[in-house]
């Protein structure tokens, strides 16, 4: 029976009523969870298809909306055997395929990523959304070329899609083919010129190639755009400092930082022209910033302990590094650096002062 009452609120609280009544009844968990879908409550969402997958585990529905939140949620693994689970109880179903392919490219599993999209394009030969994901992947993969053969396909298919003209732009960029890449973003803006990743690449394309007037002009229509979009003024200043102005790249770092307070890299990207500009203390206060905004990044730390050897100061860039070391014991790098500092540290404390 149709609930009348468009309140969300008060559907949720019927459809609870009904699941209390007959917890049986399988309709109700999966519309109760539609609800919270689309009121973007995802947690409850997936409490819901979690109690119907006690009520019944052979749910494929459930099994695919639990996995699709977990995806959200960044928990590949649950993801990907909740859409095993899945596909084992519908194995024609191209969309699981799909989205099997996609979790596995996101955990970075190239050769079952493409397994499943395989299958998947068993069923959908000819699916411009898959043509466009094996793309991806094979851009992940750094095989451009790969990646532009099947951005093509899926624009033989779909020539009206914005995302797919930004995702070839953006292989052809990675092989350096500038004026290429110039043409599918002004393509992908034909069909959605308000579209702020294309106009960011485009104006990102303009000064890798080093025309820089036309990057102005089209970082200028990035604000007009989305004022206050932070990235853009990311990129901007990098292209500044590209183009060897850096009064300007600091300037607009300076802007990124007040219109994104909470976001670490305009940080790290400004301290980093203060230690070329052998500003030590100024890049030291941006690097602890930005630690502060992600304390368990160990690239952060490692800047600030480059930092501070430059001030020759050894107690605290041992101290940072050893912070670097705790939370990326892997990095090679921070080990030799480490070592070396605190070889030189024990050095002078071993030389008698005046020596």
């Amino acid at each position: 029976m149709e609930i009348s009452n468009k309140n969300p609120k008060n559907q949720i609280e019927e459809y609870f009523d009904k699941i209390n009544k007959n917890p049986a009844d399988e309709i109700n968990y999966l519309e109760l969870g539609k609800i919270f879908i689309a009121e973007q409550d995802y947690k409850n969402a997936l409490d819901i298809y979690e109690a119907l997958l006690r009520v019944n585990p052979l749910n494929s529905q459930a099994l695919i909306n639990a996995g699709s939140i977990y995806f959200y949620f960044q928990n590949i693994d649950k993801s990907i055997d909740y859409y095993t689970r899945a596909s084992e109880i519908e194995s024609k179903s191209y969309s699981i395929y799909l989205n099997l392919g996609n979790a596995y490219a996101e955990q970075g599993n190239f050769d079952h990523a493409m397994k499943n999209y395989t299958k998947a394009l068993e069923l959908e030969p000819n699916n411009a959304d898959l043509f466009n994901a094996i793309g991806l992947l094979y851009q992940d993969n750094k095989d451009y070329l790969s990646a532009i053969v099947y951005y093509e396909k899926s624009l033989e298919v779909n020539p009206n899609e914005p995302e797919t003209y930004i995702n070839k732009a953006s292989a052809q960029m990675s092989m350096h083919m500038y004026r290429e890449a110039v043409k599918m973003l002004q393509k992908a803006l034909v069909l959605d010129n308000k579209n702020i990743k294309a106009q960011i690449c485009l104006a990102n394309a303009y000064s890798s190639m080093k025309d820089f007037e036309n990057a102005e002009k089209e970082f200028n229509r990035c604000y007009e755009i989305a004022p206050g979009f932070y990235q853009a003024y990311v990129c901007h200043a990098i292209a500044y400092s590209d183009a060897n102005r850096i009064d300007k790249a600091i300037s607009k770092y300076k802007e990124a930082i007040k219109v994104g307070p909470d976001f670490p890299n305009a940080y790290i990207l400004l301290g980093n022209i203060y230690v070329d500009q052998k500003k030590y203390l100024e890049a030291l206060d941006c690097y602890k910033k930005a630690s502060q905004l992600q304390p368990e990044n160990a690239k952060t730390y490692t800047f600030i302990g480059n930092t501070y050897f430059m001030l020759n100061d050894l107690d605290n860039a041992i101290y940072t590094y050893r912070k670097a070391l705790a939370f990326d014991e892997k990095s090679t790098e921070n080990k030799l650096v480490y070592i070396e500092i605190l070889q030189e540290y024990i050095k002078r404390k071993e030389t008698p002062l005046g020596v």
